[in-house]
């Protein structure tokens, strides 16, 4: 199997993340971030002995434009599959799309929910192949990984499939006698798209129409012709349209009969005149201060 790591802080020569960068990574992904990086350690030697070179699986890879970072993303001759691993222990209960643990005969919800958690991640790969135009991608499959053996998930028709530790091998094999989906070209299409993907064309100016004869013009008119907005009644109105369309102003209308704005009404100007005479008093008083201030200091310096 060949393997794509982009995980974070990750050392390719040494295949270990040093202790500075685990501090790192932890202030920044999370106290959980490296326990999952170790139990995706531990799946991915299962899954490396049992899948040939036929097989690509991408590590903590995050496509472009989709702001998120997908734990493992296998690409093969059997299709896509997005899996999330965890490192949990204990006894828990996977219903529909309902994820929490057992103790004592009651269930209690667990957040976050790794099903649906995994299944929107599935959801958000495949719609981003289809956008670019992938019409081979019909499903992306949804799979969480349990790396520790210790822990036990009651299964009962859930979103998603959910595989424990004892059972990883048997999920490789039946993965490698999958039928066949993809070729060898589209594996490697699916793989460039995902972290290369192309970039949107512009959109291409629309052709200028030739211009139309005199003829041509009056023939559009009689098939088709022009309504105004206004006209149509409400229920035909255009959608995209919330004001109505002004009226057109005739040419016997006159200036007159244009709305004109109004002034200011008798207690506006009786308010704002008592503001004035206010103003005024305060910089009088304020000026008197000044020149009393003044005067008692000239007084001060005479013998």
């Amino acid at each position: 199997m060949k393997i794509i790591d982009q995980t974070p802080f990750f050392n390719n020569e040494t295949g270990e993340i040093s202790f500075l960068d685990r501090g790192k990574a932890m202030l920044k992904y999370g106290a959980s971030w490296f326990k999952e990086v170790e139990a995706q350690k531990q799946v991915l030697t299962v899954l490396d002995n049992v899948l040939d070179r036929n097989y690509t699986l991408l590590r903590n890879v995050s496509p472009p434009g989709l702001e998120a970072s997908f734990p493992f993303i296998l690409v093969g001759p059997a299709g896509v599959f997005v899996m999330y691993v965890t490192p949990l222990t204990g006894i828990f209960r996977a219903k529909g799309d309902q994820w929490g643990t057992i103790a004592k005969n009651t269930f209690k919800n667990e957040k976050p929910n790794l099903l649906t958690r995994t299944e929107r991640m599935a959801r958000a790969l495949q719609v981003f192949l289809q956008r670019q135009g992938y019409p081979a991608i019909t499903t992306v499959d949804a799979i969480l990984l349990c790396s520790n053996p210790s822990v036990h998930v009651d299964s009962i028709r859930p979103i998603i499939r959910v595989v424990m530790r004892d059972a990883l091998e048997r999920f490789a094999i039946s993965i490698m006698q999958a039928r066949v989906v993809f070729s060898p070209e589209s594996v490697q299409d699916v793989i460039e798209r995902i972290l290369n993907p192309p970039k949107p064309t512009p959109p291409q100016p629309a052709e200028t129409p030739a211009a139309a004869g005199p003829e041509t013009l009056a023939s559009a008119q009689a098939e088709d012709p022009y309504v105004p907005a206004f006209v149509l009644p409400e229920s035909q109105a255009p959608a995209w349209s919330n004001e109505p369309a002004p009226l057109p102003i005739s040419g016997t209308q006159t200036r007159s009969q244009v709305p004109r704005i109004k002034g200011l009404n008798k207690k506006q100007n009786t308010f704002l005149i008592v503001l004035f005479v206010i103003l005024c008093l305060l910089i009088t008083a304020f000026l008197f201060l000044v020149i009393k201030d003044q005067w008692s200091f000239l007084l001060s310096l005479l013998p």
